[in-house]
C-alpha cells in the first residue's frame, strides 16, 4: 500500500515539475497589442516630444521681431577750440544750456592781441614816414639830375629806395590787418542753434590753437541720427525716402524716421549695409546714445502687423494640439 501511496506522489511531482520551470517571465516576441474592456487598444504612453529644429541664428545687430539695432547720434555736433593760443578770461554758458548760431560762447585774454595791433600800427607809421623821406629825396634828385648836378646812377638810387619805401607800407598794412584778426580770434562763438553737451575748461586755463584745445561741444539735437545695419537681403525692400519705425524702449515710443542716406557698399564680412535715418525730435524726449533699434516698415504698417499675426494660427500651436501616434483619444 505504502508503494502505490509512493509512485503517486513521484508522478505528480513529474507532472508538476515542467510548470515550476516555466514560470519565470520570458520576453513576449511577436505578442499582439494589449487591448482595453471595449477592444479598443490601450493608450500607448507618450514618449518625450522631438526636438525642434534649431533656427539659424540672427544677425548680431537684429531683435527676433525683425528689428535691427541702431545708433543714435546727433545730427550736428561742433567741438569748439580757439583760433590762438592763450588763457581763458570768459566762459559765459554751462553744460545744458541752450545756445544760438552767433552767441558768444567764451573769450581769452586778448591784451597780447591788443599788444599786437599796437606795434602793427607804429610799423605802419614807420613805413608811411620811410615812404614819404624817400619820395622828397627822389624829387631832389630828379631836379638835380635835369640841371646835370647828378649821374643817372644816383637817380636810379633814388627811385629804388622809394620803390622798397612803397612796398614796406604794404607790408605793414597786411601786418596791421591780421594783428586786428587776431584779436578777433580771441572770442569763440557758437556755429549752430544747440545745446552745450559738454564743458572742457574753465577760466584762467591756458588753452592752444596747435594743437587745438576743444573747450566746449555743441551739439543740434533738433533732429537725431540713426545708423544701423542691415542684412543684404533687406536692400531689395528699402528706399533713399523711405518712412520707416524706430522704437525707443526706455521711452516705451514709436516714431517715424526717414531714411536719408543707404551706403553704397556692402561690408563683405558681415553682408550687411549701412542705412542712415533722421528722426525729428523737436519735443525733445529723444537723447543721442539712447538705446533704439528700427524697423523696415512705416508705423502704421508695423501697428496693423501686430494684430493680424495674432490672429493667425502658429505652426508651433498647432504641433501642440496634434494628438500623438496611437492615441486613443483626446489629450
Amino acid at each position: 500500500m505504502k508503494t502505490v501511496h509512493l509512485s503517486r506522489l513521484l508522478f505528480g511531482a513529474a507532472l508538476f515539475l515542467p510548470f515550476a520551470c516555466d514560470s519565470g517571465e520570458q520576453p513576449k516576441i511577436g505578442l499582439p497589442p494589449a487591448r482595453a474592456a471595449d477592444g479598443a487598444d490601450a493608450p500607448k504612453v507618450p514618449g518625450p516630444p522631438p526636438r525642434p529644429e534649431q533656427a539659424a541664428a540672427a544677425p548680431a545687430t537684429a531683435s527676433a521681431a525683425g528689428r535691427y539695432v541702431a545708433t543714435a547720434l546727433p545730427k550736428h555736433s561742433a567741438d569748439l577750440s580757439p583760433r590762438m593760443s592763450g588763457a581763458l578770461t570768459d566762459v559765459l554758458v554751462e553744460e545744458g544750456e541752450r545756445v544760438k548760431k552767433g552767441q558768444l560762447l567764451f573769450r581769452l585774454d586778448a591784451r597780447a592781441s591788443r599788444l599786437g595791433i599796437a606795434q602793427a600800427e607804429a610799423a605802419l607809421q614807420g613805413a608811411t614816414i620811410s615812404r614819404d623821406n624817400a619820395e622828397r629825396e627822389l624829387e631832389r634828385q630828379r631836379r638835380l639830375a635835369q640841371s646835370g648836378s647828378i649821374s643817372a646812377a644816383v637817380l636810379e638810387r633814388a627811385e629804388h629806395a622809394f620803390t622798397a619805401a612803397s612796398n614796406g607800407i604794404s607790408q605793414a598794412e597786411v601786418a596791421l590787418s591780421m594783428a586786428r584778426r587776431n584779436s578777433g580770434d580771441s572770442t569763440v562763438v557758437s556755429p549752430i542753434d544747440g545745446v552745450v553737451t559738454k564743458k572742457l575748461k574753465h577760466v584762467g586755463e591756458s588753452v592752444t590753437m596747435m594743437p587745438p584745445t576743444v573747450v566746449m561741444v555743441v551739439q543740434d539735437q533738433s533732429v537725431i541720427e540713426l545708423r544701423a545695419r542691415i542684412p543684404e537681403a533687406a536692400l531689395k525692400t528699402i528706399r533713399e525716402g523711405q518712412t520707416i519705425t524706430a522704437h525707443f524702449s526706455a521711452l516705451e515710443l514709436a516714431r517715424s524716421a526717414k531714411v536719408v542716406r543707404i551706403q553704397p557698399t556692402v561690408d563683405p564680412q558681415t553682408r550687411t549695409i549701412e542705412i542712415v535715418a533722421d528722426v525729428d525730435n523737436a519735443d525733445n524726449l529723444l537723447r543721442p546714445g539712447m538705446y533704439v533699434e528700427v524697423e523696415l516698415a512705416p508705423p502704421a504698417a508695423a501697428v496693423a502687423a501686430a494684430p493680424a499675426e495674432a490672429g493667425k494660427e502658429q505652426p508651433v500651436a498647432s504641433a501642440k494640439r496634434k494628438r500623438p501616434s496611437g492615441a486613443g483619444g483626446p489629450l
